[in-house]
């Protein structure tokens, strides 16, 4: 009794005095699978404009559709398509969202079976931004849209680019393609603007993004085509990392996404539509694969768990006495 008291209390001192240090986001390139977009399959096409995670499954977007696969990228169903003959499209957008002039879809996220879709209408110079919701395991459109208005000062001028949900507080994530310092959020259940979360730097071009264990990922076709972390709570900006620039190409950074594997390690996603020397024919889509390491026991957990590896010696060693004595 005295020992287990005494651990107890050494646990709960220890523990209350112990300062953890942070845990800094460490990523390390995994591989690129590259896909072509107008040859062969024309495969990278379909995977132009974002990407989410649906359990076990990535979710793609194209300017006018979307593409299921498995975690191997083997395609499952796309809407939508192109003729490799006379590279004529058929649009995979609904056609009651089609009426409505959309022409056009961002980066895309997954929560609890529905795809959010962010949309705009290229031809009207993406002044039209909404979020349109499908089916995650079939791409079925559920028939809800909402429109998207940004915060006062640009309530439409380019506010579609992705949307990205946070599930756990009800709300959802967007922000203008110009330059600015600002995330627009919005309330999750009809997209109605919520306020804005300011950044303590500006951020341009961003055109994909997912909310993963409590912060905001952002890629960017910034200068540098960089990958920024956001602090949801301070509205922090962290660089994490640049992607690899082709040369003598024009490099466009597109969507985001983030899984955890069964090790505990993250999986990061990001797209970049490579145009070699301006010849659009030639272009291709490279997936860019970082991970972070299998976590380890954290300094806590480890101390737990020897504290509890003595108490349980301890305890045989009470019951042994006890024995031992009756």
């Amino acid at each position: 009794m005295r020992t287990h008291a005494l651990l107890a209390r050494l646990a709960l001192a220890t523990l209350t005095g112990l300062a953890l240090p942070a845990i800094a986001d460490t990523w390390s390139a995994a591989g690129v699978s590259r896909y072509e977009v107008f040859s062969g399959a024309m495969t990278g096409l379909y995977r132009t404009q974002g990407v989410a995670v649906s359990g076990n499954e990535w979710v793609f977007s194209w300017q006018y559709g979307l593409e299921r696969t498995d975690l191997a990228l083997n395609s499952l169903q796309r809407t939508g398509g192109i003729d490799p003959a006379t590279l004529s499209i058929t649009t995979g957008i609904p056609a009651a969202l089609a009426a409505q002039g959309f022409d056009h879809i961002g980066d895309i996220d997954v929560y609890n079976g529905i795809l959010y879709a962010s949309l705009d209408s290229e031809a009207g110079d993406y002044q039209n931004g909404h979020v349109a919701l499908f089916n995650a395991n079939d791409l079925t459109y559920t028939g809800k849209v909402y429109q998207l208005n940004g915060a006062p000062s640009n309530p439409h001028n380019d506010v579609a680019s992705w949307v990205a949900v946070d599930g756990a507080n009800g709300l959802g994530y967007g922000k203008e393609w110009q330059n600015g310092n600002t995330i627009n959020v919005y309330n999750l259940a009809d997209w109605s603007f919520n306020g804005t979360l300011t950044l303590d730097r500006s951020l341009k071009n961003i055109q994909g993004a997912k909310v993963f264990d409590g912060a905001l990922y952002l890629s960017a076709h910034d200068a540098t085509k960089s990958v920024y972390k956001v602090d949801l709570a301070s509205g922090h900006v962290d660089e994490l990392f640049q992607l690899p620039i082709t040369a003598n190409a024009y490099n466009e950074t597109e969507g985001i996404a983030l899984r955890r594997r069964e090790d505990g390690s993250v999986e990061m996603l990001v797209e970049m539509i490579v145009t070699p020397n301006g010849n659009d024919l030639g272009a291709y889509v490279d997936l860019h694969h970082y991970v972070t390491a299998v976590p380890e026991p954290t300094q806590a957990a480890l101390l737990l768990a020897g504290l509890g590896l003595v108490g349980g010696i301890a305890r045989r060693r009470s019951g042994s006495r006890a024995a031992a004595t009756e």
